[in-house]
C-alpha cells in the first residue's frame, strides 16, 4: 500500500475518533432537566395564590425569583414523558436544561434565579 494511501486512511479514522469523543464524551458529564413553568408574576402574592392552587391539586411546586419577578414551575424531571403527561394537568410551557449530572433541583433553581446562561 503507497504511503499517501496510509496516511489519508489514518487522517481519516482520527477524524472518526475525534469526532466521536468531543461528541459522545462531552455528554456524559451531563443530563436533560425538563421544567415545567407555569407562571411569571410581578406580585409575590399572584406567586403565593399559583402555588396554593398548585398545592390543592397536589403538586408541590417551585418557584425562584429573576429581574424582580417571580416564576412558578409545577414540575422538574429528567423524564420528559413525565412532564409532557403532567402537562394535561396544568396549562403552561416546558422547557428544556442541559446541566452537569450532578445537578439537583434545587441548584437548578438557584442558577435560573441568578441568570446564569444554562
Amino acid at each position: 500500500m503507497k504511503f499517501e494511501l496510509k496516511v489519508v486512511m489514518m487522517a481519516i479514522i482520527c477524524s472518526l475518533a475525534f469526532m466521536l469523543v468531543f461528541t459522545y464524551g462531552c455528554s456524559l458529564g451531563q443530563k436533560t432537566l425538563y421544567a415545567y413553568q407555569v407562571g411569571i408574576y410581578k406580585e409575590e402574592s399572584n406567586k403565593e395564590q399559583k402555588l396554593s392552587e398548585l398545592k390543592e391539586m397536589g403538586i408541590e411546586g417551585y418557584t425562584y425569583t429573576k429581574n424582580n419577578q417571580y416564576y412558578v414551575l409545577s414540575m422538574i424531571s429528567e423524564q420528559k414523558d413525565e412532564v409532557e403527561k403532567h402537562a394535561t394537568k396544568v396549562k403552561g410551557i416546558m422547557k428544556t436544561y442541559i446541566v452537569p449530572s450532578a445537578t439537583t433541583k434545587e441548584m437548578l433553581l438557584e442558577t435560573l434565579s441568578k441568570g446564569d446562561a444554562l
